[in-house]
């Protein structure tokens, strides 16, 4: 299979984070969509503002035809989703082709959905796919780093996404222990002086929730 130099770590680890940045914000983005049709017309802005991205759409319809579909768009979701099959290609002789199509079929989904008569549906199915991705990452992929390194990715985004959208500390504190279960069994390079301050703020019952998204976002050298 060959060593797991840097570059490759790099894609295992930004296919962990894309691959979860498309499932969470796809569920977010399902359930916002409920609240705009029945209460809340302009919802959308509350929701760019959780996730941290700027609202550039100006009125529930064209964020509803821009932000899932539109890969012009930098925070689309099919954007994100490309750049999840854009690491998943360049390992793919590292996690497999049947891993690999997950992600393709969960493509297919959201171009099925920008055509079709019931979008919401389709973008369900791309949600099925990929956690069937995950479900081939534990049962295909045999070498054990390769799976940590993209369940690092996948776990350092979700704290991310879970800092920004102000989750309980108990929700943070607990995936924050879980990356550091993956981290251990990586063999990441990482800052060992911001994974020691991390550790103390996240022992605490209350944490600047800010800080330590910065902190997470220095604890890597890679990036995307």
């Amino acid at each position: 299979m060959g060593i797991i130099t840097l570059e490759k770590s790099d894609h295992l680890f930004w296919l962990g984070r894309y691959t979860e940045r498309v499932h969470t914000t796809l569920k977010m983005y399902l359930k916002s969509s409920d609240r705009m049709i029945d209460s809340d017309p302009n919802y959308y802005s509350v929701y760019c503002k959780k996730i941290g991205i700027t609202n550039i759409y100006g009125s529930r319809e064209n964020f509803a035809k821009t932000y899932p579909f539109d890969d012009t768009d930098p925070n689309s979701i099919i954007s994100n989703l490309n750049r999840a099959y854009d690491n998943a290609i360049v390992m793919r002789d590292y996690i497999g082709t049947e891993t690999m199509a997950y992600i393709q079929l969960a493509i297919d989904d959201i171009k099925t959905a920008e055509r079709g008569d019931t979008p919401l549906a389709d973008l369900m199915l791309a949600i099925d796919h990929i956690l069937a991705f995950w479900g081939c990452v534990n049962d295909l992929i045999d070498d054990e780093q390769i799976r940590n390194i993209i369940k690092l990715g996948k776990g350092v985004e979700r704290i991310d996404l879970y800092l920004s959208l102000n989750r309980s500390a108990a929700d943070i504190q607990k995936e924050y222990r879980r990356m550091k279960q993956f981290l251990a069994k990586s063999l990441m390079r990482y800052d060992e002086s911001v994974l020691y301050t991390m550790d103390n703020m996240l022992s605490e019952y209350e944490f600047d929730y800010m800080n330590v998204r910065n902190l997470l976002r220095n604890l890597f050298t890679v990036s995307q």
